[in-house]
């Protein structure tokens, strides 16, 4: 081993349980396996396709994976967005693991209005880099580190505004937008309990062209979950 490469950088298959420290989640179905790693003091999520189904491991996961690693060298250096440390494979992407609790895990109250102002923040810079989460109103994809800072995790559902059909993609990526937008201001309403009459016409109305990308979205995501038999 080079002590002077980086952490992880000897990082294979052949060596993982050097650098494992715990399993986070079990792989299978549609769902990749998540590891913990740790090498010198940085610790790392590896999240890995190869325990999922054979579509997943074959064909899909590879691509999700080439996918999530380009938007994650997109969003490099935004705050509020974890660094890639890198690809060990085409079946896993390694992520700079950050320390907190998950939105989703704090009573409704428990969180100050500063932190949703900050998490606004996150989520605007990350528009501003042309990406749209997608999946917010999963609060387990906000993390809450000890000082009360929010980071995004998990952009496997991501999508960018770069890439063919430019104006199909700009219509899509504007309603994700504000569906991203929308997911800040429903868990400030929820968890927070601070917010006008307003915010909640916002946080929960569904427009009819919002409600057609979603089903579109939705219809997908089964007919996936059906083939990977998870």
């Amino acid at each position: 081993m080079n002590a002077h490469a980086p952490p992880f950088a000897n990082l294979s298959r052949t060596n993982i349980q050097r650098y494992l420290v715990r399993r986070l989640r079990p792989g299978g179905g549609t769902r990749p396996e998540l590891l913990l790693l740790e090498d010198r003091g940085q610790r790392a999520v590896m999240k890995d396709y190869r325990a999922s189904s054979w579509l997943l491991r074959s064909f899909v996961g590879p691509w999700l994976i080439r996918r999530e690693e380009r938007i994650y060298r997109i969003l490099s250096g935004t705050p509020g967005v974890p660094h890639i440390i890198r690809q060990p494979d085409p079946h896993t992407i390694l992520v700079e693991h950050i320390r907190g609790r998950s939105c989703g895990d704090y009573p409704d109250g428990a969180l100050p209005l500063e932190f949703f102002d900050r998490l606004l923040r996150v989520v605007k810079g990350m528009h501003a880099r042309g990406v749209v989460h997608c999946d917010l109103k999963n609060r387990s994809n906000i993390v809450v580190t000890e000082d009360l800072q929010p980071y995004i995790v998990d952009f496997a559902s991501a999508f960018t505004r770069r890439g063919r059909w430019s104006p199909l993609r700009r219509f899509v990526f504007e309603r994700f937008r504000i569906d991203d937008l929308r997911a800040v201001v429903k868990a400030r309403l929820l968890v927070a309990r601070v917010g006008t009459p307003g915010d909640a016409e916002f946080a929960f109305h569904r427009g009819p062209a919002e409600r057609m990308v979603r089903a579109v979205r939705d219809a997908a995501r089964w007919l996936f979950r059906l083939l990977a038999g998870g």
